[in-house]
């Protein structure tokens, strides 16, 4: 049985008095420290951290201001712990664009941090929409790695069943997010940036078959071009998918059906994944028959170092010296 060892968590976050935080009634508890402890626990060599959604509820300027303090934050971190920590810009979404752009480039060029990461709709307007088209040509220009996490949406708050929005409502949002992207031609013009779905895509594998058999029957939606399934499937396999919660037999074969292994990463969630779940999460990937010993040192680190090669170069140079 192969170890996953040397892991690179691509989904980990911080809680920080800065912005919105996540949808849930009670925060848990976070520093450094902990997690760090708590990485050292489970083989994760390192994390990267993101707060997709904490400057989405500002507008204008202040949207800018608050996104910039957040990627100062998230970067002091990084210099402290340069080997153990990468993090990804957090965008002032409902600022203007060239305000947006503004930060995404000093995050980029002066920060130095790690990739871009944004929610899969703002506003209940879903990726892939063409108002989002100057973000995407300039992170296109630039090869971006993009972090993309689920946002309960607004609509569905009248039909949440009481239920925490992280268990179903995440799940459709990223299903929304990925068909979006592929029906509307976003993830062809914009292929350049590398993008993660996380929790393994959501629905999508499971509907994969669905979604190219019906698309045929009634279309991807009015004004856009027809695609044959085997586009579709070319789309969703363009896609990185993080195996935070999605790490389960049934939902490791179905990712395999879909994507090439070179896009399969790890994610752990934490904080809002309690520490107990990153042993069975391990296990289940080093106990799955359809995983090589190679396959599993590509999920636990080396398709992760493709996507951070930043990070991964401060690993190698502190494991060198």
């Amino acid at each position: 049985m192969a170890s996953l060892s040397k892991i690179i968590d691509v989904h980990s976050h911080i809680i920080t008095n800065l912005g919105s935080q996540a949808p849930t009634d009670k925060l848990p508890p976070w520093s450094i420290e902990q997690s760090m402890s708590l990485m050292d626990a489970n083989g994760i060599a390192a994390s990267v951290l993101s707060l997709p959604d904490s400057a989405d509820h500002a507008t204008g300027p202040e949207a800018c201001q608050l996104a910039r303090r957040i990627n100062e934050q998230l970067a002091d971190i990084v210099s402290k712990h340069p080997t153990r920590f990468g993090a990804m810009a957090t965008l002032p979404a409902l600022a203007a664009t060239d305000g947006l752009l503004e930060e995404m480039a000093y995050a980029l060029d002066t920060l130095k941090l790690d990739g871009v990461a944004t929610s899969t709709s703002v506003d209940d307007i879903y990726l892939g929409d063409t108002r989002y088209n100057p973000w995407f040509e300039e992170m296109n220009r630039r090869c971006v790695t993009l972090f993309v996490h689920p946002v309960p949406a607004k609509a569905s708050r009248s039909v949440d069943l009481g239920i925490d929005v992280s268990i179903l409502e995440f799940m459709f949002d990223t299903t929304r997010m990925l068909t979006n992207m592929i029906f509307s031609g976003a993830k062809n013009r914009f292929s350049k940036i590398k993008i993660i779905s996380t929790h393994g895509g959501g629905t999508i594998p499971y509907l994969m078959t669905r979604i190219e058999t019906l698309e045929k029957v009634f279309g991807p939606g009015k004004g856009r071009a027809r695609l044959s399934p085997g586009e579709i499937r070319e789309g969703l396999a363009s896609f990185y998918y993080d195996l935070t919660a999605a790490t389960s037999p049934a939902q490791l074969f179905a990712l395999q059906q879909m994507v090439p292994l070179s896009h399969l990463v790890m994610g752990f969630d934490d904080p809002f994944m309690p520490g107990w779940t990153f042993p069975p999460a391990i296990q289940d990937i080093e106990c799955w028959n359809g995983f090589s010993d190679t396959d599993v040192c590509s999920i636990a680190h080396r398709n992760a170092e493709s996507l951070y090669p930043a990070l991964a170069g401060r690993m190698q140079q502190f494991k060198a010296a």
